[in-house]
């Protein structure tokens, strides 16, 4: 049977040859995590977590105590990074979204690793750009002046991702509606309005747009 590496997962490290990535697995910490658990808080994030099978979320708190989604980690992505390189972390959450099997791999380790594995820090400025680019795209969201703007365009964006006018949504709706900044409630309706105004087919998470430009 072949090797389960939680490494192999993540684009940060399956690139390298099997020999190093095996020396990699033995820093890393595996635990099992129930839904509602707290994996990195400001006063805990100083490690790499990977999500090895299962669902994590990622939040900020606003100063009135409000979740504000920032992404969705799953099944081989991971998250912590930056600060694990010095960023200092204020009010971000890691929270177990599903019964989750992760791996830590903490700052020593990682620091270690990328002054051994140069090709290890040029991958993760690529995905660093990526994420800066994710980012920017929520505040560029958040920027528009109504909720059903913001979903209209978060839809057809959706549909470049995904190569077609018929999408799935990557979110419940209650971390999407935080994501847009609204309510659940108010999401729900906004989807029925475009649902009544004919701009979209909507069956559960699957969303066909009958017209992908924004308006």
């Amino acid at each position: 049977m072949a090797e389960e590496l939680c490494v192999q997962l993540v684009p940060l490290f399956n690139h390298l040859e099997l020999t190093k990535q095996r020396q990699i697995e033995h820093l890393v910490h595996h635990q099992n995590v129930t839904k509602g658990t707290i994996v990195i808080q400001p006063s805990e994030s100083k490690r790499l977590v990977i999500v090895k099978q299962g669902r994590l979320r990622l939040y900020q708190l606003n100063p009135a105590g409000e979740e504000q989604l920032q992404r969705i980690i799953t099944t081989g992505e991971y998250v912590g990074e930056t600060w694990l390189l010095g960023m200092k972390n204020t009010n971000s959450y890691v929270e177990a979204d599903t019964k989750s099997e992760i791996c830590i791999l903490h700052r020593n380790d990682f620091l270690h690793l990328l002054q051994e594995q140069t090709d290890i820090s040029f991958k993760l400025l690529e995905e660093q750009a990526g994420r800066v680019i994710s980012l920017r795209y929520q505040v560029q969201l958040m920027a528009l002046p109504t909720i059903g703007e913001r979903l209209l365009t978060y839809l057809n964006h959706l549909t470049v991702i995904q190569g077609s006018s018929t999408i799935r949504l990557p979110m419940k709706m209650k971390d999407l509606s935080s994501y847009l900044g609204t309510t659940p409630e108010t999401l729900s309706r906004q989807f029925s309005q475009l649902r009544s105004n004919g701009k979209i087919i909507r069956n559960h998470h699957q969303i066909t747009l009958t017209n992908q430009k924004a308006n």
